[in-house]
């Protein structure tokens, strides 16, 4: 449970301090309107999350289960170029983005690129620290999450006080955050034979990582005409977004240590359920009380928010159980099957986002989908594996009377 809690919690601090950045970047510039940045640059986060998955999670998994240092450190470096290349062209074409996401480039233009850079430099200290947490280095990993998010709020919010000059603000963060992650990428990167497997990474991590990209349409497109709606569900939108997307961050912790503990041969279903349980009402909680709390000091038409809320929350309660099953069948019974159910509804997830007309055409997908996925992998999990008393699933021997 403690390892639940300590990996959850920095997740959450992480996640906690990159949006108190952005609320208080609008309250020092007299702009709050620069908070919405927030918002506007988070589909872009399913980005690195493709990324981290296929050079760093997979590879990480390679390396526990073939005793193979070389693949953990190919993959790192691998992931630094091309990630270099993604978040470089999006930095280049930074004006059509913000219009394709029906906002204005003159007004969000520097605190973009700001935040394109923040994006790419978080995306690589990841590399190193989910090196760490495979490594069993938990306390070192969360150091350099942790190290990585307050210098990022310090050299936003210090700066931003002495000057209103917005590039002098993004040069001193992005400058600052560079020295850190090169720091921290160097002293892990050790001599290695370049060892890299792109099918079998894929395999690994085909669930995650189609999943990801299906968020990042999802968001994409869906936020794009959700915030054509009008002032006051963008307002609404990134409130919400602002106080559950820390929940969100934290509670991938479940899916993190379930990979840890399955690729370790430790996985014991019964018990990561109860901890999952646990740790997800303690995130539901912090998340009701946050919302309630800061509403009015947002300007939020409270019954907008409340529905968008409430449908997060229905989802986090989803999560708990949805994370480990998924995660368990991916690596444990079939990649193909549990990529296809996964890719099945995050398309169907993607359709709605997409063709729903309303401000809560995200929302609504969300939930949906996130039902629809938990039903379908328990049924696989249900025909495949039973529960033994020391809560353990085993896979069920398949006689000839069964199948008759």
């Amino acid at each position: 449970m403690k390892r639940y809690f300590t990996m959850s919690l920095t997740l959450f601090m992480f996640s906690v301090l990159n949006a108190v950045t952005y609320l208080l970047l609008g309250i020092i510039t007299g702009n709050t309107a620069f908070s919405g940045i927030f918002s506007i640059t988070y589909p872009l986060q399913f980005v690195s999350a493709v990324l981290l998955s296929f050079f760093a999670s997979a590879s990480n998994i390679r390396a526990n289960r073939e005793d193979n240092k070389n693949c953990v450190s190919t993959g790192m470096i691998l992931g630094l170029i091309a990630g270099g290349l993604i978040f470089g062209i999006v930095a280049i074409f930074i004006d059509n983005y913000i219009n394709f996401m029906n906002m204005d480039p003159e007004l969000f233009r520097d605190f973009a690129l700001m935040a394109v850079g923040q994006l790419f430099l978080a995306y690589v200290n990841n590399l190193v620290s989910e090196k760490l947490y495979f490594e069993g280095k938990d306390k070192l990993g969360n150091i350099c999450n942790l190290g990585f998010i307050v210098l990022n709020l310090v050299t936003v919010v210090v700066p931003a006080l002495i000057t209103t000059n917005q590039i002098i603000v993004v040069l001193v963060n992005i400058f600052a955050l560079l020295i850190y992650v090169a720091i921290w990428f160097g002293f892990n990167i050790k001599k290695f034979k370049f060892d890299f497997k792109i099918f079998k990474n894929f395999k690994l991590e085909s669930l995650t990582i189609i999943g990801d990209i299906f968020m990042l349409l999802i968001y994409l497109f869906g936020f794009s005409k959700a915030f054509s709606f009008g002032e006051e569900y963008f307002v609404a939108i990134n409130f919400v977004n602002l106080v559950t997307d820390p929940q969100w961050d934290a509670l991938s912790a479940i899916n993190k240590i379930a990979k840890i503990d399955i690729s370790k041969s430790c996985y014991n279903y019964k018990s990561a359920i109860k901890r999952s349980a646990a740790i997800t009402a303690f995130y539901i909680a912090i998340c009701i009380i946050l919302f309630f709390s800061l509403f009015k000091v947002y300007d939020v038409v409270l019954e907008i928010g409340i529905i968008y809320l409430t449908i997060q929350i229905a989802d986090y309660i989803v999560n708990t159980e949805k994370s480990n099953v998924q995660t368990f069948l991916q690596l444990e019974y079939s990649p193909t099957k549990a990529t296809l159910i996964n890719l099945t509804c995050k398309a169907i997830r993607t359709v709605m986002s997409i063709f729903i007309i309303s401000p809560f055409n995200t929302n609504i997908a969300q939930i949906s989908c996130g039902v629809l996925g938990l039903i379908i992998f328990e049924i696989f999990r249900f025909r495949n594996f039973k529960l033994d008393k020391e809560g353990t699933l085993q896979r069920k021997i398949v006689t000839k009377e069964n199948k008759m």
